[in-house]
């Protein structure tokens, strides 16, 4: 039965590649409520991609916490406009 349950939700849900790119774009904008539940269901059954939305949204708090971290390590790799677009984004005030 669990094999079954298993192989049902693999081919109704995103695979793990698909779900990389909705769990980035869902960082910025909240997907269909369908699609949040096929995401939903994918996590159910893969570890691997709960793991990786759980350090993107870690990731993404501790930016919002500590910004003034994000001038000191960027500032040699980023461009000055990449740098603005990454605090703009970073700063919902400015949205």
């Amino acid at each position: 039965m669990r094999q079954w349950v298993v192989n049902f939700f693999s081919r109704h849900t995103p695979s793990c590649k698909e779900m990389v790119q909705l769990i980035s774009n869902s960082m910025e904008k909240q997907p269909p409520i369908r699609m949040r539940i096929k995401m939903s269901l994918h996590f159910l059954i893969c570890k691997w991609c709960l793991r990786y939305k759980k350090q993107l949204f870690f990731i993404k708090k501790m930016l919002k916490l500590h910004p003034e971290k994000i001038e000191e390590n960027v500032s040699t790799f980023l461009s000055p406009e990449a740098r603005e677009r990454l605090k703009r984004s970073l700063n919902p005030k400015t949205r």
